[in-house]
């Protein structure tokens, strides 16, 4: 092969390489630009889930003190509802029981103690990769063990279920977030709280997304969020969300009905509304010793951690593009072999 022609296949692949590349760093960056808010939109605060998962974990079978298992039961201590299910999962070597009654404990491998199962619920044994699950259906607290390992035990705590909340007029609510449209139908507002059976003394976190009910999809907009509890503003916040969500922190003193509103979204001068019933907090709730332990008001957040991640979906494509550029300024000023140098 001639040199000429050897000059235009090299040519033709340098062609067809640079092409491909500027292919690629424009496909990639196109898909990092429209899925970063989609990917950003998903922070939000988490939900727990309906059954509680507990791992057997390996190294449970060793009743020493230096063992590589830091607990039996991970967690070792588990609070549920009523009606909750709660599922073992055996990730150790060797075979064991969830079994309530109360454990032998490490001294009973001396006084040849096995434990004392109480006969409410019995797995029989669970081998390694396997789970089993029991559903808790009155409060209380139970102990359990494993009657194979008796030194290894667990306990749960069963709560009342929490009572479903309601509006402010008593009605009862069922769906969160709860959706809200502008009255001229332009925008969505989406609200939900946690915990949604509000009581005083208990920080709630108020978490929010506006739409464009047109084109559906979450916008950043700004806002003015107010709570107002018997005819009396408790809190005011103007702000502007990012991607469309935010949240908001606030606990009330007072039992009654609460309003909650967003003014003037998006500057349109629209606004919604939701309500909600706030109950007063027996002293002898199960949550009561939560009271005071968190801040009771704080400014909003809007998702702040969003402003950090930003940038971690726009680096890439421009560090791609830059290398792209890179490598053709070098392939320019570099002969390829074969080429005669004059």
């Amino acid at each position: 092969m001639n040199t000429k022609n050897k000059k235009r296949i090299r040519a033709g692949i340098d062609t067809i390489t640079k092409s491909n590349l500027q292919y690629f760093v424009i496909a990639f960056s196109i898909l990092v630009l429209a899925s970063g808010p989609l990917l950003l939109h998903t922070v939000s605060p988490q939900v727990f889930a309906a059954v509680q998962m507990i791992t057997i974990p390996y190294g449970a079978f060793d009743p020493n003190f230096n063992t590589a298992a830091p607990q039996w039961y991970l967690p070792t201590a588990t609070t549920i509802q009523v009606n909750q299910t709660v599922t073992w999962l055996n990730q150790d070597t060797e075979g064991h029981t969830v079994t309530s009654g109360k454990a032998g404990g490490r001294e009973g491998l001396i006084q040849n103690n096995m434990g004392q199962p109480s006969g409410l619920f019995d797995s029989g044994t669970i081998m390694p990769g396997k789970k089993w699950s029991y559903t808790f259906t009155k409060p209380g607290q139970y102990e359990y063990f494993c009657t194979i390992h008796p030194w290894m035990d667990g306990y749960i705590v069963v709560n009342e279920k929490e009572p479903d909340p309601t509006d402010a007029d008593g009605n009862k609510l069922t769906q969160f977030p709860q959706v809200r449209l502008t009255p001229d139908r332009r925008y969505e507002a989406d609200l939900s709280w946690e915990p949604h059976y509000i009581m005083t003394g208990h920080k709630i976190t108020f978490v929010f997304q506006f739409y464009d009910n047109v084109m559906p999809h979450p916008i950043p907009a700004h806002y003015i969020f107010t709570i107002t509890q018997n005819g009396k503003q408790l809190f005011r916040s103007e702000d502007r969300t990012q991607f469309g969500g935010g949240y908001n922190y606030f606990s009330f003193d007072e039992p009654g009905p609460a309003i909650f509103r967003f003014d003037d979204i998006d500057n349109s001068g629209q606004s919604v509304q939701y309500s909600a019933m706030v109950e007063q907090m027996d002293s002898n709730s199960d949550m009561s010793g939560m009271a005071g332990m968190d801040d009771m008001v704080q400014p909003a957040r809007n998702m702040a951690l969003q402003d950090y991640l930003i940038p971690l979906f726009f680096t890439p494509a421009l560090i791609t593009a830059g290398v792209v550029v890179l490598l053709v300024k070098i392939r320019k000023k570099k002969p390829h072999e074969g080429d005669y140098v004059q």
